[in-house]
């Protein structure tokens, strides 16, 4: 068996080990609600902010329902290493063969495809619930934006929670990284009327360019007219899916020689 196969295979039995989990402990339609609730309800509140202070509704609707793919994957991926510690599993899977980043990479798969998820869902009630005009949609480039966002943060999530390897939880860092991209993103104002150094750091982050781009798309855009985000979401995407594979070795490295792989 090759190498890649051998990946390929891990990643695959970690994905569905995941999958079962979760709906061994929680059913279906709770983890569904789980989803989706706290993005509706963040979307409800910047909505009414939004009308209180007579912004553009739309605008904010559309950022908090691309936003929502960073709260739901952003949380969820980032702690799986604490619940390994919790449940005892982390030192067998550190001495596994396969690797930690090949397996929690396996986990992560689902948690952001729970974040795909979020991101459709949040859309529809972005039409149905709060009235955004969809007359002009472009299907096809919201769908190529909704999966190079959820691989764009799958990549950010995976190195903050590699984190969590070394660190009881990595959940405090979840939470500045959620808030950094709810404020620096364009989500609820464009970024243009943020300070110097705030811009800087928002055009780093892939979740400003799939706010933009998901707007644009909204509008009526093509794929090729929005090449440009599209582009720096790919690479932005693999910048970050390369900082957490080194993140990972780093944190394990460290871990083991300082005692802390059991540490919860």
């Amino acid at each position: 068996m090759t190498f890649v196969s051998e990946r390929v295979r891990v990643i695959k039995a970690s994905c569905i080990l995941s999958i079962h989990d979760t709906f061994t402990t929680i059913r279906p339609s709770l983890w569904l609600l789980q989803i989706i609730v706290p993005s509706v309800f963040a979307m409800f509140f910047f909505y009414m902010i939004a009308g209180v202070a007579n912004a553009d509704q739309d605008f904010v609707v559309i950022g908090n329902a691309v936003q929502s793919i960073g709260m739901t994957t952003i949380y969820a991926v980032s702690g799986i290493p604490g619940v390994q510690k919790h449940i005892g599993t982390m030192t067998p899977l550190a001495i596994s063969p396969s690797g930690l980043f090949s397996i929690f990479l396996g986990m992560s798969l689902f948690s952001i495809f729970a974040g795909f998820i979020s991101i459709a869902v949040s859309l529809a009630f972005a039409t149905f619930v709060f009235g955004v005009s969809m007359a002009s949609v472009n299907l096809l480039s919201v769908l190529v934006v909704i999966l190079l966002t959820a691989f764009s943060i799958g990549g950010i999530s995976m190195m903050i929670g590699s984190i969590g390897i070394y660190m009881r939880t990595s959940a405090i860092i979840a939470n500045v990284a959620t808030y950094v991209g709810l404020v620096l993103c364009g989500v609820n104002f464009p970024v243009s009327v943020l300070p110097g150094w705030a811009q800087t750091i928002a055009y780093c982050h892939p979740l400003t360019y799939a706010v933009q781009a998901t707007r644009d798309a909204v509008n009526g855009c093509t794929v090729t007219e929005l090449a440009s985000p599209i582009m720096m979401m790919i690479v932005l995407g693999m910048i970050f899916i390369i900082l957490s594979y080194l993140a990972f070795r780093f944190f394990e490295k460290l871990s083991r020689k300082k005692g802390r792989m059991d540490v919860f």
